[in-house]
């Protein structure tokens, strides 16, 4: 998978989306401007008056008022939908979060399976929703990034399918998660109901209508009077929003079914399982309630979902392909049905890092989505952090632990700072300090990722307590190494999302040049941090810099405060320049043939300030890196 392509395809269709938007308000627009015209004419006594269908004033007002209300219309939704993230939309569709700690069997396999598909797709975590109502067997992906995505499914889905079925439609809906659809969809459901809002003042007009005893002409004393027009109005804005929502679903449906493909081609790839997958699709074309939703928002979300959630009687305004030719093109053979009926399905194949691709110039490191990689390394993590992972108190005493100094003066400044903004975990910590220092460095950020959904839910009024107990840990030693500063940055921008410190980065650099100051730094750092020397590290520098067809200065020491601050300025920079640096960030690592474990976690922690999924590998360490 190519993360930045399918980004790319993402923007093309957001801009034939506007292009579609903007005809179909036109055409609205001009719909309403007729309604009133004919309202005009019928209303003139004297029909001989009337000389043309064309005035000003009427004209001006409509292609004024109309394009606004239908604009004002879509952007609160949207503005709304951004702001509440994943968990908006989960709770408008019926849904409820499922608990780290749910005992519940199938709701447990359900959170292990996203936590296995978060690590291998390089993402966070996400919070979990189950529709308890719905019956089919259905799930969706809800967000406007990566840290406030939320998956959801249905009651149905995780009771009907075996691991392995849900594992793909899991898979399925990371794709979406990883390849930018989230955004796109997001918008889609605002045009959707800026569109509806034309039908709805039209409800309105024909309620006051009647109420206000309009409707009719009457005739009083022989001399016709003019009735109460409202009804009319009404009604016809009511036909022409209709209209309008016909080609707005065209849309809809036009660019879902499409992305549905590519998401089902990323399970597989992601899994390397299309049995999971397909199987799990001929249970929805077996079972009575299919993928039906029956929330009445459905409807509304329904190019969010893995299946169709309602049936269609064209197909041209089917959100999703065919079950049938979903099921052909993952598996033309139909090999995945005697893999379905044996007890168990093989494993992926055993190659899980970066040194089974080959290395070339075009070589990302973000993509390689490796699923056998993320079950090696949770099997790295103790028994514990399952544990962990369940609780909120739990999981801070894990996260401090991660970060306790084995030197006694430092220690107890860090015991110090918990005893006053975090006692409960405190009590915690000591217990599980032993088994995280023996944890393998590939597991470390990782591990920490899949406490997440545990410290999202801790109360709201602790949050400030906990970053400024990740600060003090981190600064006991009066300095901050490269794994405090990774995994500090990484949970304040994770959480900051969820409880409202962190602000969406905008665009604001398109040119290589503007940026080349804070490449140079993160390029230099790369090289520098996975080398033994300055002497070694020049090579790779210089490699990583003429990729990008960019001068470079002498390579210099950088500070981890330098790389803070040219992560800040370029997570405002353009999609296509963070291609082109991951690109360069590659060519640097990989230009002497090692992989270091610092290097990667500096990778990691700048394609998190990119918001770039970072899928997991394994560090191949020279000894002169060590």
């Amino acid at each position: 998978m190519d993360f930045f392509a399918h980004q790319e395809q993402a923007r093309k269709r957001s801009a034939l989306l506007v292009v579609l938007y903007g005809l179909a308000v036109l055409a609205i627009t001009l719909g309403v401007y007729a309604v009133l015209m004919v309202v005009f004419h019928v209303a003139e006594e004297d029909p001989a008056a009337v000389r043309s269908w064309w005035n000003g004033a009427v004209a001006f007002w409509t292609f004024m008022l109309v394009p606004f209300v239908i604009l004002t219309g879509s952007t609160v939704k949207v503005i709304e939908l951004r702001n509440g993230g994943g968990v908006r939309v989960a709770r408008m569709l019926g849904g409820s979060p499922v608990r780290p700690d749910t005992r519940d069997p199938a709701e447990r396999k359900l959170l292990n399976v996203v936590e296995e598909m978060a690590i291998a797709a390089g993402v966070p975590v996400p919070s979990v929703y189950v529709l308890t109502e719905e019956r089919g067997i259905n799930a969706f992906a809800a967000g406007y990034s990566q840290r406030d995505a939320v998956i959801g499914v249905t009651r149905g889905c995780i009771q009907e399918l075996s691991r392995d079925e849900l594992q793909g439609v899991i898979a399925h809906e990371f794709s979406h998660i990883v390849n930018g659809d989230m955004r796109l969809n997001i918008r889609l459901m605002g045009i959707l109901f800026g569109i509806i809002m034309i039908t709805l003042i039209g409800q309105m007009l024909l309620r006051m209508g009647f109420f206000a005893g309009g409707g009719s002409r009457r005739r009083s004393g022989g001399k016709k009077e003019g009735g109460n027009p409202l009804p009319f109005i009404g009604i016809a804005l009511i036909i022409i929003g209709y209209i309008g929502v016909f080609f707005a679903n065209l849309i809809k449906s036009a660019i879902s079914r499409q992305r549905e493909f590519l998401a089902d081609a990323a399970a597989v790839q992601f899994t390397r399982n299309p049995t999971g997958i397909a199987s799990a699709l001929n249970r929805i074309a077996k079972l009575s309630m299919g993928s039906k939703v029956v929330n009445p928002h459905a409807s509304e979300a329904g190019h969010l979902f893995f299946g169709d959630c309602s049936k269609h009687f064209f197909a041209l305004f089917a959100t999703h392909p065919s079950l049938q030719e979903r099921i052909h093109r993952i598996d033309a053979t139909g090999s995945w049905q005697q893999a379905a009926r044996k007890a168990s399905v093989p494993p992926p194949p055993a190659g899980n890092d970066l040194a089974a691709h080959e290395i070339t110039e075009d070589t990302e490191l973000a993509g390689v989505v490796n699923l056998a990689a993320a079950q090696a390394i949770m099997q790295m993590m103790p028994e514990s952090v399952a544990e962990a992972s369940q609780d909120p108190v739990k999981a801070r005493a894990t996260l401090y632990a991660m970060l306790w100094y084995d030197e006694p003066t430092f220690q107890q400044r860090q015991r110090e700072s918990l005893a006053r903004l975090d006692p409960e975990a405190l009590a915690l910590v000591d217990e599980r300090v032993p088994a995280l220092k023996r944890l393998d460095p590939a597991a470390r950020l990782p591990l920490a990722e899949r406490l997440l959904p545990a410290l999202r839910i801790m109360p709201t009024t602790l949050y400030p307590k906990f970053t400024q107990a990740l600060v003090e840990l981190t600064e006991a030693n009066e300095q901050v190494d490269l794994f405090e500063f990774a995994i500090r940055n990484m949970l304040l921008r994770q959480l900051g999302a969820v409880f409202g410190t962190v602000d969406k980065a905008t665009i604001r650099y398109r040119s290589l040049d503007r940026v080349q100051p804070q490449i140079a730094i993160l390029l230099g750092a790369l090289a520098r941090w996975g080398t033994a020397s300055s002497t070694a590290a020049e090579p790779c520098y210089q490699a990583g810099m003429r990729s990008l067809q960019l001068s470079a200065d002498p390579l210099r020491d950088v500070s981890l405060e330098d790389v803070s601050q040219a992560l800040d300025l370029l997570s405002h920079a353009a999609p296509f320049i963070k291609r082109r640096l991951i690109q360069a960030c590659t060519i640097t690592i990989l230009h002497d043939g090692n992989i270091a474990s610092n290097q990667y976690e500096l990778l990691r922690a700048i394609a998190d300030g990119l918001d770039i999924p970072m899928p997991p590998m394994q560090p191949m360490v020279s000894k002169a890196a060590a």
